[in-house]
C-alpha cells in the first residue's frame, strides 16, 4: 500500500499559548512494499509523523494518501481504513490488557467483526509468526511473561488484524541485544512474507542499515535527508551536524579505506554486517593454486 504526504504540517495546541509546530510542510512518498527507516533525535517529529498514518493525529494542513484513502484536516476515518494500518508503539506491552494471551491477540480482529473461527486461526498464526506456541501460550496471562515475550504478544495482536501497513515506533526499546535482534528478524520475515509496507522509527543506525531499503532523517519537524541507506550514510558530515552517527560498519570501512590503495577500496554499499564479513573473508582467503 503506497503512502504519500503532501505538504503536511502539524501544530499542537494551535491558537493557544502552548502552540508548537511539530511538522512543517512534509512531502514524501513511500512505495508499496518498501521497508522505511525513520531516524532522528528526540523531538525531531518522528512519532508525530507516524501517528498521522492511522488518524491518531490529523494534519493541521496538507494531506496524506494511504492507498485509496485520503487524510486531510477534516477527515473522519472509518474502521475499514484503520484495520489496514497496524501500529506497534514504543513499549507495546503497555497495550496488553486482556486476561489471557489468546484473548489479547484476538481483540483487534473481533472488534473489526472477523468471525470467531477465523479469528482463532489468525491468533494461532500471529503467535507462531512471532515465535510463540499457541497451544502453550493461549491460556496464560500476558502479564506473567518476560519483557521480550510481552513484546511479541503485543506485535502478534497487531499482526492478527492482517494490516497492509506495519508501523513500528522504536519496537525494541528496553530489550537486551539478543531480544532486539530476535524481534527485528521476526518483523523482517513478516515484512517479506506478507509484502507489507513497513515503517520503523529507530534511533539505531545499525538497525536502520540492516533492515531498511529507504531512510528518512528528520530534524526540527522537517526532512533533513532521505534516500537509500548508501546515499544517506555517504553524507556523514550532514549526519554529524544532526548529532547522528553512521553505522559502525560504515565507519569501519572508511577507516580501512584510508589505509588501502585506490584499487583495493571496499564499497560503502557493504554496510550490512554479514555482507561486509562475507566480502572480507573472500578478500582474505588465499587463492587456490593450479598445482602442488
Amino acid at each position: 500500500m503506497q503512502i504519500a504526504f503532501d505538504q503536511v504540517s502539524h501544530i499542537y495546541g494551535k491558537g493557544t499559548p502552548f502552540e508548537k509546530r511539530a511538522l512543517s510542510d512534509i512531502s514524501l512518498t513511500i512505495p508499496s512494499g518498501a521497508y522505511v527507516g525513520i531516524i532522528g533525535q528526540t523531538g525531531s517529529g518522528k512519532s508525530t509523523l507516524i501517528q498521522h498514518l492511522n488518524g491518531l493525529l490529523l494534519p493541521t494542513s496538507g494531506s496524506i494518501r494511504v492507498g485509496d484513502w485520503e487524510i486531510t484536516p477534516g477527515t473522519k476515518l472509518t474502521p475499514a481504513f484503520r484495520r489496514h494500518i497496524g501500529i506497534v508503539f514504543q513499549y507495546p506491552e503497555h497495550q496488553l490488557f486482556e486476561e489471557t494471551i489468546a484473548k489479547d491477540v484476538a481483540y483487534g480482529p473481533m472488534q473489526f467483526g472477523v468471525p470467531a473461527a477465523e479469528t482463532e486461526q489468525r491468533v494461532e498464526q500471529a503467535l507462531a509468526t512471532v515465535g510463540l506456541s499457541y497451544a502453550e501460550m493461549k491460556d496464560r496471562s500476558p502479564f506473567r511473561l518476560s519483557g521480550g515475550q510481552m513484546r511479541r504478544v503485543a506485535i502478534a495482536g497487531v499482526l492478527a488484524m492482517e494490516p497492509s501497513v506495519l508501523v513500528l515506533d522504536e519496537p525494541t526499546a528496553g530489550l537486551d541485544p539478543a531480544g532486539r535482534q530476535a524481534i527485528l528478524e521476526a518483523i523482517y520475515d513478516i515484512h517479506k512474507e506478507r509484502r507489507l509496507t513497513t515503517i520503523m522509527v529507530t534511533h539505531s543506525m545499525e538497525e536502520a542499515a540492516r533492515y531498511a531499503d529507504w531512510l528518512i532523517v528528520m530534524a526540527g519537524g522537517q526532512i533533513a535527508l532521505q534516500g537509500t541507506p548508501q546515499d544517506v550514510f555517504a553524507d556523514s558530515d550532514r549526519l554529524h551536524e544532526l548529532s547522528l552517527d553512521v553505522p559502525e560498519t560504515v565507519s569501519f570501512i572508511r577507516q580501512l579505506n584510508n589505509r588501502l590503495p585506490q584499487d583495493k577500496q571496499i564499497p560503502l554499499s557493504l554496510y550490512r554486517e554479514e555482507e561486509l564479513t562475507d566480502y572480507l573473508v573472500r578478500l582474505l582467503r588465499p587463492e587456490k593454486g593450479g598445482g602442488d
